[in-house]
């Protein structure tokens, strides 16, 4: 017991110094602690307290017994969440830098080391990296004996990040951005990295690459659930249990389907979540679990992520361009993939906050002209509108219209119209109604809608939207999958194109806007092995279709003319008028825009296809008179159009018949826009019109070296092919005399004053100008008159009003007659029964002009060319080339008929020409201007053809009732002309026709023969004419003897046959003698006057 008892007291002593020893090395350890802290509260700030941005805190924490971090986190966690969510972000910002300073390693292990110290030593927690060191700690917490140990470890556990386990690299990476853009939060019922995760999210274009990593990697994470993302959870639970109530917050699903949804139908605060997780998956696809899990195969067998870069976070773009190229190249991939990639393509045109490349080169452009646009993909739109401007100050520039293809292309808009929010909202409506039954994807739904832009069921709203996508479309020819599929090959072939979708060289020039062009110049290639498959050329063909209805869609065009656009079509926005203004104003354009219209304006020509304005207004009637056969086309449609223009179908659709000829109007600016004339002609016009600037001025050309060549007797070197096309050129220049600038030019005054309420078309106005006196017209309109009035004689088959009035007359009387000579059948069949009224009346007036100069005889010129020669050469040298002669030679070879003078042959043409003019007075334009006051009076009856009028006059001069001497003379002159010649008196003619064939028949005709035998046969006692006849031929034998009386005798042989033939000549004779007598005398008498001064003169 005392052996105890003095252990015990020695014992007692050395307890004692054991713990004064504990406790001084406990008071070191709690002085290095503070001094720790101390040493970091200078780097934020002593206390959370203490900072001026949380000076709330006092008030929600005012029991604390010290102003220690750890005090007050463990406040602020015992607090209510919503009154710790009402922390301005400032404050929250300092608690998680305080936060974020407790759990560095080596904060964590000196307020560890006073209650662990020898446990410390025994975890052995030396980490690899910083941040590392409290999980560490955690982790082994169960191996620590030391109760106070443990305390400790659950407190720092306590007011530690709740996510600190895995977030040490996040933290070290990140702790500059954080801290530059104060993006600490805590969580309202606890504290971690969820809010300081989004903020840096809504940052990320501006944080440093190594924290976009982790920010990548954290995001990847959370796609796994949404319940990681708790922002996006907790915003949109509402817009969950509405819309996708079917999938289980956790199942990796429920993201997907609120994407399934317009944005406008979330929440707001749902809205804001949901895009910045679709930012996210733009930068890197992996967080979209979705298309990882789909396209994962797809991705490693296409060697994606080799393709694209070194990185380990890809953009979606990039997957989605290499994947398209895949697929564009032939080579399948999975279906759940392509779904997926449709899906991530409509993410990326739902919002342009999406694309970096949209909001850093579209800043601009997107506050001054689309501020006010709506989300879901109409910002894009909007500027895609202004891309398509002409006006430059209104126009986005060069580096937003680069972003914009590239998004297309990233997009694959051409591919499937659902990829666009925009363009499915608008054309949904269009694409039910007329593309019902067409299947999704590969450009058909697109095609679609282009074929059926301008039908009743299209929308502004659709076409607006198709425009603007297919603008861009437009420029690349891989983003038509159809076309690019079709004519990859030929595209490397013949334009040098990229072998590959995704065109990898960065050097390798972007000439897509050239490949549609370059393929179509080969389409109709001269050499068949140059030529395009037929594959390619059916696409060829579609596309050029579908995008002629606007130039916007033509960029080889539209780049050329942006300034002529601007100034002179700004104000032409419906479809096809911007090409047809470039047409209107071609000579106007500058150089390498009028080149440009030029090339697509004979391409036009070749294909009407590609002429909008002419299939939108005349496609029934191109279905109903004209085969439309896209391969034979070759400038065949338009002919057919040309040709029915005035048919009563086109008649009534008034629109394509201005389309019609506009085309027509806009063909004379070069021989090359009338693609079968180019063809037939371009040879003869190079070589013999050179100067010829228009196609009139080249058809003109032609047509006189034709004509020329006709009239010396020589063959023409101009092909039968091209004196087609040269008739079809003059028939329509026919039709209206707007077609024949030079005309219409030279007439212009004429027009205004005789033919001003004349309609245009059906050659009314030409007509009308014929039928005007000439001395009415102006010189210059004379001439010109007249080089038409030559081509139609020379050819009737350009004479457009006698060939379509007459058409019917031809069919029934001179149906195997060459057109080129119909107007001689027309001629002799005019007076059968069923002959066209109206073609009798054009017919008459081209026998009218016939008789008022020789030249446009070809039978008379023919048949008198000797006559013509002997007998009115001064006149004919006289005639210019160029005015008419108004009946000058004609009228000297009827002189020479009344005598008998002229050749059998040419006798025979001017005896048909005098009969018709007796049956006619409207073929003997002279009598009617000299006698017009008798017609008004004295035989005042229309002219039926049967020589009613001119023997009314006749009858007149016999019984002295014409009062006018020129009237009398030109009566007279018509009879003495039939006493030339039976035939020319064809009443005469009629009624002893009968006598004629019994007592005459054996004599020739001419030369009064027929006359003088029915005289001879009435005064023969043994024979006797009919009484009809006998009567008749006394009235004309008395008409000649008063006609010899009145008509002024021309030479002195007619002075003296009148002279012989009067009944007064010895009373003649006498005052003849008289005169003759009377002047002897007279000059005997003056003679020796003279004399006599001449005598004188001299002596």
């Amino acid at each position: 017991m005392q052996v105890n008892n003095t252990m015990v007291e020695v014992q007692i002593p050395f307890l004692l110094l054991s713990i004064l020893m504990l406790s001084a090395k406990a008071s070191e350890h709690l002085a290095s602690w503070d001094k720790s802290l101390i040493r970091d509260r200078r780097e934020v700030h002593s206390s959370i307290v203490d900072d001026s941005q949380c000076a709330e805190v006092k008030r929600l924490c005012p029991d604390l017994s010290e102003n220690e971090d750890i005090l007050v986190l463990e406040c602020l966690q015992s607090l209510n969440p919503n009154v710790l969510a009402k922390l301005n972000d400032n404050c929250q910002h300092v608690v998680w830098e305080h936060t974020r300073n407790i759990i560095k390693d080596d904060n964590v292990r000196d307020f560890l080391l006073p209650s662990c110290k020898s446990e410390l030593d025994q975890m052995n927690c030396q980490v690899e990296s910083s941040g590392l060191y409290l999980k560490c700690i955690v982790n082994n917490r169960a191996d620590i004996k030391s109760s106070d140990c443990v305390q400790a470890v659950i407190r720092l556990e306590n007011v530690a990040f709740y996510d600190y386990r895995w977030i040490a690299n996040f933290l070290n990476h990140c702790d500059k951005a954080i801290k530059v853009h104060q993006c600490g939060r805590i969580d309202h019922d606890r504290l971690s990295q969820s809010e300081t995760i989004v903020c840096l999210q809504n940052k990320f274009s501006e944080i440093e690459e190594e924290c976009k990593k982790e920010v990548l990697k954290l995001s990847e994470i959370q796609a796994d659930s949404i319940k990681l993302d708790r922002q996006l959870y907790m915003a949109c639970a509402e817009d969950q249990m509405r819309y996708c109530r079917q999938f289980a917050p956790g199942s990796g699903r429920v993201f997907n389907c609120l994407l399934q949804y317009k944005i406008d139908k979330l929440s707001e605060q749902c809205q804001i979540h949901i895009v910045r997780r679709q930012k996210l998956i733009s930068q890197d696809y992996r967080i979209s679990k979705g298309l990882m899990k789909s396209c994962k195969d797809d991705i490693k067998k296409s060697h994606c992520r080799r393709q694209t870069s070194d990185d380990k976070s890809i953009r979606l773009a990039q997957v989605l361009l290499c994947l398209e190229n895949v697929v564009r190249n032939g080579t399948k991939i999975d279906p759940d993939c392509e779904i997926e990639l449709a899906d991530h393509r409509k993410i990326l045109m739902e919002d342009f906050r999406l694309s970096p490349e949209i909001v850093d080169g579209c800043a601009n452009e997107i506050k001054k002209y689309c501020a006010d646009a709506e989300v879901g993909g109409k910002t894009i739109h909007c500027l895609m509108d202004h891309a398509r401007l002409k006006n430059s100050k209104n126009r986005i520039g060069d580096v937003c219209q680069r972003a914009l293809e590239t998004l297309v292309k990233e997009t694959d808009i051409g591919e499937d119209w659902r990829v666009d929010p925009v363009l499915h909202e608008a054309c949904n409506p269009v694409v039910q109604a007329a593309c019902r039954g067409v299947r999704g994807g590969d450009a058909r739904v697109m095609s679609c809608l282009m074929d059926n832009i301008g039908a009743d069921h299209m929308t502004e709203e659709c076409e607006d939207a198709l425009i603007q996508i297919q603008y861009f479309v437009a420029r690349d020819f891989k983003l038509d999958p159809q076309l690019y599929r079709s004519c990859r090959e030929d595209a490397t072939r013949l334009c040098h194109a990229s072998k590959d979708w995704e065109n990898k060289n960065p050097y390798d020039t972007n000439n897509g806007p050239l490949i549609l062009p370059c393929l179509y110049r080969y389409a109709y290639h001269e050499d068949k092995g140059m030529q395009l498959k037929d594959r390619c050329f059916d696409q060829i063909k579609r596309v050029m279709r579908q995008r002629a209805i606007s130039v916007d869609l033509l960029p080889h065009v539209e780049e050329a003319c942006l300034d002529d656009l601007a100034l002179f079509c700004f104000d032409k926005t419906a479809r096809g008028e911007e090409m047809l203004c470039l047409q209107d104003n071609l000579d106007k354009l500058v150089d390498k825009c009028r080149v440009a219209v030029e090339k697509y304006t004979e391409e036009e020509a070749q294909n009407t296809e590609l002429n909008p304005y002419v299939m939108s207004n005349c496609r029934k009637i191109i279905n109903s008179l004209c085969s439309l056969d896209t391969k034979t086309d070759e400038g065949t449609v338009m002919e057919c159009l040309i040709a029915h223009k005035n048919d009563p179908l086109v008649k009534a659709n008034n629109k394509c018949r201005i389309s019609i000829e506009h085309f027509q109007l806009i063909s004379l600016k070069d021989f090359r826009f009338s693609y079968k004339f180019k063809i037939a002609c371009k040879p003869y016009a190079v070589r013999f019109c050179q100067t010829a600037k228009t196609k009139a001025a080249v058809v003109s050309c032609l047509s006189e070296k034709v004509t020329n060549d006709t009239i010396a007797g020589v063959k023409s070197v101009v092909q039968k092919e091209c004196r087609q096309q040269l008739k079809a050129q003059l028939f329509q220049q026919r039709e209206n005399i707007m077609f024949d600038p030079k005309l219409a030019q030279a007439c212009e005054s004429d027009i205004r004053e005789h033919c001003n309420e004349i309609e245009h078309g059906s050659a009314q106005i030409l007509e009308c100008l014929q039928s005007t006196p000439e001395k009415k017209l102006t010189e210059q309109c004379q001439v010109e008159l007249f080089k038409v009035k030559k081509q139609e004689i020379s050819d009737n088959a350009v004479d457009y009003a006698l060939m379509t009035v007459c058409a019917e007359s031809i069919q029934t009387f001179c149906p195997k007659v060459e057109h080129t000579h119909i107007l001689e059948c027309l001629k002799g069949n005019k007076d059968e029964r069923g002959f066209n009224k109206k073609c009798l009346m054009i017919v008459k007036h081209r026998m009218i002009e016939q008789n008022s100069d020789y030249r446009l005889n070809p039978a008379l010129q023919e048949n008198c060319k000797m006559d013509i020669k002997k007998f009115c050469h001064d006149v004919a040298m006289q005639a210019k080339p160029e005015k008419q002669l108004n009946g000058e030679v004609i009228r000297c070879l009827k002189e020479a008929f009344k005598h008998s003078k002229l050749t059998n042959k040419c006798e025979r043409e001017m005896s048909g020409i005098l009969r018709e003019q007796a049956l006619d007075l409207q073929l003997n334009p002279l009598l009617r201007a000299v006698c017009s006051n008798e017609l008004e009076t004295i035989c005042k009856q229309e002219s039926d053809g049967s020589g009613n009028v001119e023997e009314c006059l006749k009858v007149a001069l016999l019984n002295k009732k014409i009062p006018t001497v020129a009237c009398q003379n030109e009566v007279a002159s018509l009879i003495e002309e039939s006493q030339a010649d039976i035939q020319v008196d064809p009443l005469l003619q009629q009624t002893c026709s009968l006598d004629i064939l019994k007592y005459c028949s054996e004599v020739p005709q001419g030369n009064g023969r027929h006359i003088k035998c029915l005289k001879i046969i009435m005064e023969d006692a043994n024979k006797q004419l009919t009484t009809e006849c006998q009567n008749m031929l006394k009235k004309r034998l008395e008409m000649y003897k008063n006609a010899a009386q009145v008509a002024p005798p021309e030479n002195l042989g007619e002075l003296y046959v009148q002279v012989v033939d009067s009944p007064a000549k010895h009373y003649i004779f006498f005052l003849v003698i008289m005169v003759i007598g009377t002047m002897f005398l007279i000059g005997i008498f003056c003679g020796r006057i003279t004399k006599r001064q001449m005598f004188v003169k001299n002596k």
